[in-house]
């Protein structure tokens, strides 16, 4: 386990009778941390075998945009439920009782998005919506650094 990931770990366990969700953009290292924290689940893999084909591909088309932003959304908040002890993992804010918000730098962000050849300005957009969304939802927050 990386030392990123046993620090998110010992996070989780305090709140381990609560509903959590790990948020952040593309690129911030959701897929790793989540592969090396016991019990974690993958929001796109909760909800993309949930979907029709053209829900899946709308919500994977790029560029990505407010619109696919708010369906995504949408999609995922009525079909996925959060559950004690079972961190989510993923781009929107759930029903949960506490959101650990990865936070990264603009640079370090840069790097992994030329790493992944994913655009830079799409994960930023979707950082930006995914902000708005934690500030709107009045849910506990706690910051967790990635870089």
């Amino acid at each position: 386990m990386t030392d990123l990931a046993s620090e998110l770990n010992k996070l989780l366990d305090q709140y381990r009778e609560k509903r959590v969700v790990v948020i952040g953009t593309t690129c911030t290292g959701k897929t790793t941390l989540l592969s090396q924290i016991p019990d974690a689940q993958d929001m796109d893999k909760l909800l993309f075998p949930k979907l029709s084909k053209a829900e899946s591909e709308y919500v994977c088309s790029s560029p990505w945009t407010e619109e696919i932003g708010a369906t995504m959304n949408k999609l995922a908040k009525s079909r996925i439920a959060v559950l004690p002890g079972k961190p989510v993992f993923g781009t929107v804010v759930l029903d949960c009782d506490l959101i650990i918000n990865l936070s990264i730098s603009d640079t370090l962000l840069k790097e992994r998005c030329l790493l992944r050849k994913a655009s830079f300005i799409d994960a930023k957009n979707m950082q930006q919506r995914i902000e708005k969304e934690i500030a709107a939802s009045s849910l506990p927050k706690i910051d967790f650094p990635v870089g």
